[in-house]
């Protein structure tokens, strides 16, 4: 009985170990999903906000609703523009036929723990990407 004197102290020792382990590991990935969140709702409203860009001109005149591409990529840039974060890169674009566009956001995330497993000199990249179609009232 004595050869196993401090054995428990040893076991909860490992445990506290593993659970610190692996509640930094959650931690970090519970981040990762809310930086995603973030970047999928700053898409969908980029994507509505760049939809409104229609071609005013051709509208009028044949009654067809097309996506002027430059002004939906300037509203679009300027809404995520007008928000408080700071984004890798934005890319805003215009389908061929003009029917739709399609923003797409892309931010990095340095880890934490988990950057420890995984080579910290490449951080966690995040994409998000919406695409809208212009509605018109009549």
């Amino acid at each position: 009985m004595s050869s196993e004197r401090g054995s428990v102290t040893l076991w909860t020792l490992g445990l506290s170990i593993l659970l610190l382990l692996f509640g930094g590991l959650m931690v970090d990935f519970w981040r990762a999903l809310a930086v995603q969140r973030e970047l999928a709702a700053m898409a969908d409203s980029a994507s509505i906000a760049a939809a409104s860009g229609i071609d005013e001109e051709h509208y009028r005149s044949t009654g067809e609703v097309l996506i002027d591409p430059a002004r939906a990529a300037r509203l679009g840039s300027d809404y995520v523009g007008s928000q408080d974060v700071v984004l890798s890169a934005v890319s805003v674009t215009t389908a061929a036929d003009q029917s739709s566009v399609t923003v797409q956001v892309t931010d990095h995330l340095e880890l934490g723990l988990m950057g420890v497993f995984i080579d910290d000199e490449a951080p966690l990249v995040i994409r998000a990407e919406a695409t809208a179609l212009p509605v018109t009232v009549p």
